[in-house]
């Protein structure tokens, strides 16, 4: 069980979309980024759900655009995984939820190996929702310690 690192962070913000990092899931080998894109269904862009369905297909030119720089100056970006060399930051299949007036779009990345015990850049990026780009601070020593706290669903 992946063990919860708490970050609760607006990543960007449009009037019609908000990018979000509620929370990183750390595991022994690796951690989960879960990305949360929320629209405003009156304001959002036509077409949203197929440019976030993008960055699953690899159209990484018009998809939300997620990068990490680690503190050696190593930059690994969501869309480079085809040869999946560590490290490697690759989407996985989320879910969609909303009503009439907002719509949940989660969005989880998954970073392999480990990041470093180091800060860490993250920056998100997406033209096509006029989304200039942003950076926050991750911290990888709170990362690599929820992932000594994770724990194995079998005994060894």
């Amino acid at each position: 069980m992946g063990a919860i690192v708490t970050v609760e962070r607006v990543l960007a913000r449009t009037p019609a979309l908000v990018v979000l990092l509620p929370m990183i899931q750390a595991y022994d080998v690796g951690c989960l980024l879960n990305l949360d894109v929320v629209a405003r269904n009156d304001a959002a862009p036509r077409g949203l759900a197929l440019q976030l369905d993008a960055a699953f297909s690899g159209e990484e030119s018009t998809s939300l655009h997620v990068a990490l720089r680690y503190p050696n100056g190593l930059e690994v970006a969501s869309g480079d995984d085809r040869d999946c060399a560590p490290p490697c930051l690759s989407w996985i299949p989320g879910g969609v939820r909303g009503d009439a007036r907002l719509t949940l779009y989660q969005m989880p990345l998954w970073l392999f190996p480990l990041p470093p015990a180091a800060d860490l850049l993250l920056t998100v990026e997406w033209p096509w929702a006029r989304i200039a780009p942003t950076a926050i601070t991750l911290d990888g020593a709170a990362i690599t310690g929820a992932a000594a706290r994770s724990a194995a669903h079998w005994p060894v």
